[in-house]
């Protein structure tokens, strides 16, 4: 995986207001993050490219954080290099439904729930994930017990992916 420089967790709020700055004052690109042997890139829902930062230590896979109007999705790589790759590419997809649907400005109790669905949906129609990729994860939630975030609890979870995952997406035309 490649990203910008690894960071403790102690330094994280003045690291991501400097990152802020830093990124909002410079017009370029970042470059595609490669994970599991895959470009990935992410664009919020204003069209912004959202970055993304290697964190130690960060309690999580991963987080998704907007810090003056830059979005970022934040990993940790001890913990993405203990998971197969087609998690991997799943978790950093999470993070990116996360600005993709704009739930740092407008949060519900279905986010978590939304996210799941949509990183799955993004790893299908790239083909990144075929159906047993997503069956796979099963063993990997079986022992969570979901989160106050909202994140189902592991068996559920695994399941809702699948439904997800077997749902064609309804275009304007289907409504």
């Amino acid at each position: 995986m490649t990203s910008q420089k690894l960071v403790r967790p102690s330094l994280l709020l003045s690291l991501l207001c400097l990152a802020a700055f830093a990124v909002a004052a410079s017009p370029a690109r970042a470059a595609p993050l490669v994970i599991a042997g895959t470009d990935m890139t992410c664009q919020d829902f204003r069209g912004r490219t959202v970055q993304t930062m290697e964190v130690a230590e960060l309690g999580d896979v991963g987080r998704a954080w907007v810090v003056n109007t830059v979005p970022l999705i934040m990993l940790d790589p001890d913990v993405l290099r203990r998971l197969p790759g087609k998690l991997q590419i799943f978790f950093f997809a999470h993070e990116c439904a996360h600005h993709v649907l704009a739930h740092w400005f407008n949060p519900s109790a279905n986010s978590e729930k939304e996210a799941d669905c949509w990183a799955v949906r993004y790893g299908r129609e790239r083909a990144l994930f075929t159906r047993q990729d997503v069956a796979d994860f099963a063993p990997w939630f079986a022992s969570s017990k979901g989160s106050r975030l909202g994140h189902l609890p592991g068996p559920e979870r695994a399941a809702f992916l699948l439904q997800c995952f077997d749902t064609p997406i309804e275009t304007a035309s289907q409504r």
